[in-house]
C-alpha cells in the first residue's frame, strides 16, 4: 500500500526572539520512513549545511519564512517529497541601553552640602530600575532617577547602575560613568 508522508516544523522558544538570539527548529514527519531526509529553507532558499531533523539559527532576520522539504525513504510514499508548513520569524532588533549621570551643583564641594545627582538614560524601557552607589557599595534605598545627599567624603565617586526593561536589552544592565566628589 502507499503512504502519504508529511512533515510539520515547530521553534524554540518561540518565533518570536531578539536579533542574534537562537532560535531552534524541530521536524516532526510522518510516515518519512526510516531515515527521511531533510533541506531546510529560509525565505524559498535552501541553507547550506541544514540537513538534520532540527535547525539551529541565531541570523535570523524580521519577516523570514522558515520551512523543511522532507524526502521520506517510506515505502511506497506518494508523493515522495514534502513541504512542512511555514513559521513566519518575528525578531526584534536589539538595542544598547546607556546611562550618564550629572551632579547639581557640581563635584567640588564644601563638607555636608548637599549634591543631587540626576541621570540621563536611552533605552531603558517602560519601567527601568536604578541603583545609586558610593565607592561601588550600593547606597540603601536609593533607587530612583536621581539621588541627593550631604554626607560625601572627599574622593568618593559616586555611579548609578541602570537595569533596563526594553525588549531585545544588551546587556541588561549597564553602569553610569563615575563622578569623582
Amino acid at each position: 500500500p502507499t503512504v502519504i508522508p508529511t512533515v510539520s516544523i515547530a521553534v524554540a522558544p518561540s518565533n518570536t526572539i531578539c536579533s542574534g538570539t537562537s532560535a531552534t527548529f524541530t521536524a516532526t514527519p510522518t510516515n518519512g520512513g526510516g531515515a527521511p531526509t531533510y533541506q531546510w529553507q529560509i525565505n524559498g532558499s535552501n541553507v547550506v549545511g541544514a540537513t538534520s531533523a532540527t535547525f539551529v539559527s541565531t541570523t535570523l532576520n524580521d519577516n523570514d519564512q522558515v520551512s523543511v522539504v522532507m524526502t521520506s525513504n517510506a515505502t511506497c510514499p506518494i508523493p515522495t517529497t514534502v513541504t512542512s508548513n511555514t513559521i513566519l520569524m518575528d525578531v526584534t532588533p536589539s538595542v544598547v541601553p546607556t546611562v550618564s549621570i550629572t551632579v547639581n551643583p557640581g563635584s567640588t564641594i564644601c563638607p555636608a552640602t548637599s549634591v543631587t545627582f540626576n541621570s540621563s538614560i536611552t533605552n531603558g524601557g517602560t519601567t527601568p530600575t536604578y541603583q545609586w552607589r558610593i565607592n561601588g557599595a550600593d547606597v540603601v534605598g536609593q533607587t530612583g532617577t536621581s539621588f541627593t545627599t550631604s554626607t560625601l567624603n572627599n574622593g568618593d565617586i559616586v555611579t548609578v547602575v541602570l537595569t533596563s526593561n526594553a525588549t531585545c536589552a544588551t546587556p541588561a544592565s549597564v553602569t553610569s560613568n563615575a563622578i569623582n566628589m
